[in-house]
């Protein structure tokens, strides 16, 4: 009879051990995340040869409203919800996220009519026209389909454009990119390292705004959008030894082409160290400034430099993600930009501008440095062809084929974009 009352005792007592022992396995004291904001469980490793910003193992995060929304630790996927997006660990890791090839869709971005072009009701050139677009009309694209896009401009027309004859903003599709467009701020033009009265440290005409896409102020870089797509892959290349473009100027209204080129003429006239320079050997003026219609008017060439990564930050906006806040080192270069003389030369002769290969057989220029023939590789691989006079210009000459048949010829200044989130 004692017996049958002690076991009934004992189980109960066992049960109340398991129940304790399993409840403080769960206190907070061994739980393997903190509440701290600054520190996350995991730490998330660093691509080599860069730093990302910000706190370790986190990916800052930007909502729709651009406002901080808080972050995620990179604890195991497995913890994750169904709708957790995957986040990038590095800057080549936002390539391979977008399909196609810019690093953003095109969608939400700003475009502009690079020539006088038809506005269509459907993606057809035999369905209605619903409007005329002047060359230079901007607009923000909504949809990207073969060879059309459908947008809206800022007057509210809405419709279809064959996307071959259009300009594109560059930082909208790539913004890993460094953009600094010293022209719309402060031109570093010079000859001979001599000022160029009215144009250096002049501001040559407005490119830079607000730009809701990224959240940030930025500089308006249009390009042509075939060649957009070879900037993409040329900067893509450079991400991956831990480098990125720079890019200095792109499309350039004609105007004011011509007015900085009248007034270079002047300088060369009254110095005579600047003529007896910028006419050296088998070099000339039209060498170092275009006296007729210069490929950036027609939106396929790039002044560009290269840095070397030190830091970077990727955030999001709404559902995609994208780079900011980049740091870096500029490499050693020949002169500095938009040296207008044989000093920036880049070949030790002249080549034939619009031939894809000639300059392969012409030696270096003897000023030439390793980072001027590191950026001058990596443009070459995407696509590219470098001048002789100027180690940063670099031509698209597929694109120049075809925006020379479409009659683009930089008739307009750039000075607004329409660009929204994807």
């Amino acid at each position: 009879m004692a017996k049958s009352r002690v076991w009934p005792i004992i189980s109960l007592v066992v049960v109340c051990l398991i129940t304790t022992s399993l409840w403080l396995g769960k206190t907070p004291f061994t739980a393997s995340e903190t509440n701290d904001p600054n520190r996350s469980s995991l730490q998330t490793p660093e691509p080599a040869g860069l730093k990302p910003t910000g706190k370790p193992g986190r990916t800052s995060i930007i909502n729709k409203m651009g406002n901080p929304d808080k972050s995620t630790s990179d604890g195991n996927p497995d913890d994750f919800s169904e709708t957790e997006e995957v986040k990038p660990e590095n800057l080549t890791d936002l390539f391979m996220m977008t399909p196609g090839p810019l690093e953003l869709s095109v969608e939400g971005a700003t475009g502009w009519a690079g020539a006088a072009m038809p506005l269509y009701s459907k993606a057809d050139i035999e369905s209605d026209i619903v409007a005329d677009f002047d060359a230079g009309q901007v607009f923000v694209i909504i949809e990207e389909f073969k060879d059309w896009w459908f947008v809206e401009s800022g007057g509210g027309e809405s419709g279809w454009v064959m996307h071959t004859g259009c300009l594109i903003n560059l930082p909208d599709v790539i913004p890993s990119i460094a953009y600094n467009i010293t022209n719309a701020y402060s031109a570093l033009t010079r000859s001979s390292g001599y000022e160029i009265p009215g144009v250096t440290g002049q501001k040559l005409y407005d490119a830079f705004s607000y730009n809701p896409r990224l959240l940030r102020d930025e500089f308006i870089v249009p390009s042509l959008y075939s060649t957009s797509k070879l900037i993409c892959a040329a900067q893509q290349i450079a991400l991956e030894a831990g480098d990125t473009i720079i890019i200095h100027e792109a499309y350039r209204a004609h105007e004011s082409q011509m007015r900085s080129l009248a007034l270079l003429r002047e300088l060369v006239e009254s110095n005579e160290v600047v003529k007896e320079a910028i006419n050296a050997g088998p070099w000339n003026l039209g060498w170092f400034m275009a006296t007729t219609m210069s490929n950036h008017q027609r939106g396929v060439a790039f002044d560009a430099s290269l840095g070397r990564i030190l830091s970077y930050e990727i955030m999001q906006a709404g559902d995609v993600f994208f780079a900011k806040e980049i740091t870096y080192n500029e490499y050693r270069m020949p002169t500095a930009m938009h040296e207008l003389s044989p000093l920036a030369i880049s070949l030790a002769e002249p080549a034939p501008s619009r031939d894809r290969d000639a300059w392969r057989a012409i030696p270096l220029a003897d000023t030439m440095t390793p980072g001027a023939i590191i950026l001058r590789n990596y443009f070459d691989r995407a696509g590219f062809t470098p001048i002789a006079s100027e180690w940063w210009h670099f031509n698209d000459l597929g694109g120049l084929v075809v925006a020379s048949e479409l009659g683009i010829e930089g008739a307009f200044y750039i000075d607004d974009i329409l660009s929204v989130l994807p």
